[in-house]
């Protein structure tokens, strides 16, 4: 088996890289594509943020701010959350 397998999130027993649920622990395994759902959510709130912020007045412009730190934090978040996975099973 090649060193770059995945483990479970629970009892980091190696799993297969396709299964959902640990077959040692029977725990739910989480899926990469919710990562990359939060990066992209971030990223689209980040610049709709970017755009009412520049464009607009009043309420608009405060909302626009708002989607703006939101964003920044969903695509800075998710792609640490990243990161760290990338690391804690290269370190195993």
């Amino acid at each position: 088996m090649p060193s770059d397998r995945l483990r479970c999130v629970d009892c980091r027993e190696p799993v297969p890289a396709d299964a959902r649920i640990c077959p040692h622990c029977r725990s739910i395994q989480p899926s990469p594509l919710l990562d990359v759902g939060v990066v992209v959510a971030g990223v689209f709130a980040l610049l709709f943020g970017v755009v009412l912020t520049v464009m607009t007045v009043g309420t608009s412009r405060l909302l626009g701010f708002v989607l703006l730190v939101v964003g920044f934090g969903l695509a800075v978040g998710g792609y640490t959350r990243y990161i760290d996975r990338r690391a804690t099973s290269r370190a195993r």
